[in-house]
């Protein structure tokens, strides 16, 4: 079983991306996995904490307009470096000195403006990959941020001397130096890509309205292109899904009663299962449409999310059984998600269309944090309930992007 993922093959961007990912992924995973305790810990109500989050998703929406045109005025690599230092860097020492709601929403609008940073660096990483190796560059990414979650028992043990806030005040203070350091240091071993360059001429004597208004007319092709409207419906309601679960870890502490050692182990089964769906099972599905793979991972997703409201209280290895169903079903869901997204996406235009999914997806999503909140302020289970039907629709929605795409290639075959 190979462990270490081997990056023969890979152009400079991707190598060297991922070869720098750890830096980010040891702080982030670990900041992103205890924010609700830590928001809780400070003060903040699970309603504020709901709200918070969809202030997030409202600013993010925002900024999401404005992806695409940044990312084809400046290009991939120098919007990356810009915008990391803006979304990551000075967020993460506003959340280690926080005390109330107004710091938290400070340092959410500035985080929000990651989603330029979700258009641009995904095109840094993966636009000069060839498509039957960008499953693998999505699966190596997801496999590191799997491993960086083996930081979280040692955090959860330092968390249950120290405390929640003192502990993760300190991290937050790390991530921001370490984080600074991996976004300059991946921006001096990365280049411009060929499709960047060439939106980077194109874009280049456009006003920044005129960009947008461009951009804002090419999502027509949302529709127009065959199969990417399915896709699209499958991605906005994996990421709204996924912003349900915000509260998952404070189901797990305050409704299931698990302490900070048992609920820092979760990451590390989800690590675990990750390793193992990248080294036996990622390899034997090369050969599987990405859209049929879909529809075997929202089985183990549908029933992970159900078995979630049958844990018993307080019962280790029932909440470990579930959370790796969980782990494999997201790990092969997100790689082969964006996988298949990123194959009905053309060459040229690249950027705007992927800048219109983020966008819809940020529209869609912006509700769902406060909605998730209000469900689990009201009761807990009630919440785990609506994500499971949401799974039970995923599925649903895998199976047409299934049908679909065998038509397609049946179709393809008799020409």
């Amino acid at each position: 079983m190979r462990l270490i993922p081997s990056l023969a093959g890979l152009p400079r961007n991707a190598r060297n991306a991922i070869r720098l990912e750890p830096l980010w992924g040891i702080f982030g995973v670990v900041v992103m996995y205890y924010a609700p305790l830590y928001m809780s810990g400070v003060g903040l109500s699970s309603a504020q904490i709901g709200l918070l989050g969809s202030f997030t998703l409202a600013c993010s929406f925002a900024f999401q307009l404005l992806a695409a045109s940044i990312t084809n005025r400046l290009g991939r690599r120098r919007t990356t470096l810009i915008w990391d230092l803006i979304s990551w860097t000075l967020p993460m020492f506003i959340w280690a000195t926080a005390h109330s709601l107004a710091a938290f929403l400070v340092a959410a609008f500035l985080s929000a403006s990651g989603r330029i940073v979700a258009v641009s660096w995904s095109l840094l990483l993966i636009e000069d990959v060839e498509q039957p190796q960008q499953a693998r560059v999505f699966g190596i990414i997801n496999l590191i941020n799997a491993f960086c979650g083996l930081l979280t028992p040692l955090v959860g043990l330092v968390i249950a001397r120290a405390g929640v806030v003192p502990t993760l005040r300190t991290f937050y203070l790390l991530g921001g130096v370490g984080m600074t350091v991996m976004f300059l240091w991946r921006n001096a071993l990365t280049q411009e890509t060929r499709n960047g360059e060439a939106a980077m001429r194109e874009h280049r004597d456009l006003k920044p309205w005129q960009s947008l208004a461009r951009n804002l007319h090419q999502l027509q092709d949302l529709r127009n292109r065959p199969g990417l409207p399915g896709v699209v419906a499958f991605y906005v309601l994996t990421v709204f899904t996924e912003q349900m679960n915000l509260f998952q870890i404070l189901f797990f502490s305050q409704t299931l009663r698990f302490g900070a050692s048992a609920v820092s182990l979760v990451p590390v089964a989800s690590a675990a299962v990750t390793i193992l769906m990248y080294s036996q099972v990622l390899r034997r599905l090369a050969g599987v449409p990405a859209e049929r793979t879909l529809v075997y991972t929202r089985v183990l997703g549908l029933l992970g999310a159900a078995l979630v409201l049958f844990i018993p209280a307080g019962h280790l290895p029932s909440l470990l059984l579930v959370v790796s169903l969980l782990a494999g079903a997201t790990f092969l869901t997100q790689t082969y998600r964006d996988a298949a997204l990123f194959s009905h996406l053309p060459q040229r235009g690249a950027a705007d269309l992927y800048s219109g999914v983020q966008t819809l997806t940020m529209l869609c999503s912006v509700p769902a944090a406060g909605l998730a909140g209000a469900l689990f302020s009201a009761q807990p289970r009630l919440l785990f309930v609506v994500i499971t039907l949401l799974s039970a629709l995923l599925l649903v929605l895998a199976l047409q992007l299934s049908r679909s795409q065998r038509r397609r290639a049946q179709a393809g075959a008799h020409l």
